[in-house]
C-alpha cells in the first residue's frame, strides 16, 4: 500500500465508500433520491451515536489512531475528524445498500 502520510486514514475511508456508493447510486439514483429523508435520518443517527460512544471508547483506550496517518484535527481529544466523515459515509453506504437490496422496486444493483 502506498504511504499517504496524514491523509492515509481519510483516503481509505473515502476510496472504499465512494466505490460502493457509486455502484449503488449509478443504477438506483432516481429511487434513492426519493429516500433522502431516510438516508439523512440514518446518517444523523450514526453521527449522534458516534458522538456518544467514541469519546468513551477513546477515554478507555479501546482503539488507537496513528497520529502520522490522520490530519491532526481531534474531536474531544480522542477521535480524529476523519472518524466523523467515516461514520457518515459508512452510514450512507449501508443505508443505501439496505434500501436498494431490500426495498427498491428493482431489488438488485
Amino acid at each position: 500500500m502506498p504511504e499517504l502520510g496524514h491523509t492515509s486514514h481519510l483516503f481509505y475511508l473515502v476510496a472504499f465508500n465512494v466505490v460502493m456508493l457509486a455502484i449503488l447510486w449509478a443504477r438506483n439514483w432516481r429511487w434513492l433520491l426519493t429516500q433522502r429523508r431516510t438516508l439523512l435520518v440514518v446518517v444523523v443517527a450514526a453521527v449522534l451515536w458516534m458522538f456518544v460512544t467514541d469519546p468513551i471508547g477513546g477515554a478507555w483506550q479501546a482503539w488507537f489512531f496513528d497520529p502520522p496517518k490522520v490530519l491532526g484535527i481531534w474531536l474531544f481529544r480522542v477521535m480524529p475528524v476523519e472518524d466523523l466523515l467515516g461514520i457518515s459515509l459508512i452510514g450512507l453506504t449501508t443505508a443505501s445498500a439496505v434500501l436498494v437490496f431490500g426495498y427498491s422496486p428493482r431489488r438488485f444493483v
